[in-house]
């Protein structure tokens, strides 16, 4: 009795939480914990009926095994997409490269170097980067400039948030370094 209403509990959870959960890393941990609740509430009623009417005692180490190797599979999934969140890891979906190639399309740009790219969260996706100019421009051309990039990434990778350092004639590393 106590599975059945474990079952709809969860079930009735799983529904209200399974649109958020593909944007939320949160909401999907959440949807994830319900859903394996709500499996082992239906495992442990389908196992007591079980052993109860057929006498297939067996069927507890296998059900269990079964929803350890869930939890196991999906955890590891959850783990590695919060990590690569908290660690400031670049979305596996960008490439660095081929920001900086975006950026340099820009004429006044004549390189980008030292590029990092993390999400912060599902919505918010940051860049930082080092921008050399040709020209000794001024402030108020370097503003215009900086809202063209941060159009360009917005509309081409979905970045959000930007952070240029300018630099003109200054003699350091021009290579782009990866920050992952």
């Amino acid at each position: 009795m106590l599975s059945i209403l474990a079952i709809l509990g969860n079930g009735f959870s799983v529904l209200l939480l399974k649109k958020d959960s593909k944007a939320n890393l949160n909401m999907r941990s959440a949807y994830l914990h319900l859903l394996t609740d709500m499996m082992a509430s239906v495992a442990v009623l389908a196992g007591g009926l079980l052993m109860k009417y057929y006498q297939i005692f067996w069927i507890d180490s296998v059900l269990t095994l079964a929803i350890a190797i869930y939890l196991i599979i999906v955890g590891y999934d959850l783990l590695k997409s919060a990590t690569k969140v908290l660690m400031l890891f670049t979305p596996s979906d960008l490439a660095l490269e081929d920001i900086a190639e975006k950026i340099c399309t820009i004429s006044q740009i004549k390189n980008v170097h030292h590029l990092h790219v993390w999400q912060l969260n599902e919505a918010e996706i940051h860049l930082e980067g080092h921008v050399d100019f040709y020209d000794d421009i001024n402030l108020t051309k370097f503003e215009e400039i900086l809202s063209e990039i941060e159009e360009l990434v917005y509309h081409s990778y979905g970045i959000n948030h930007v952070n240029i350092q300018p630099e003109f004639g200054k003699c350091d590393n021009k290579d782009l370094i990866v920050q992952d």
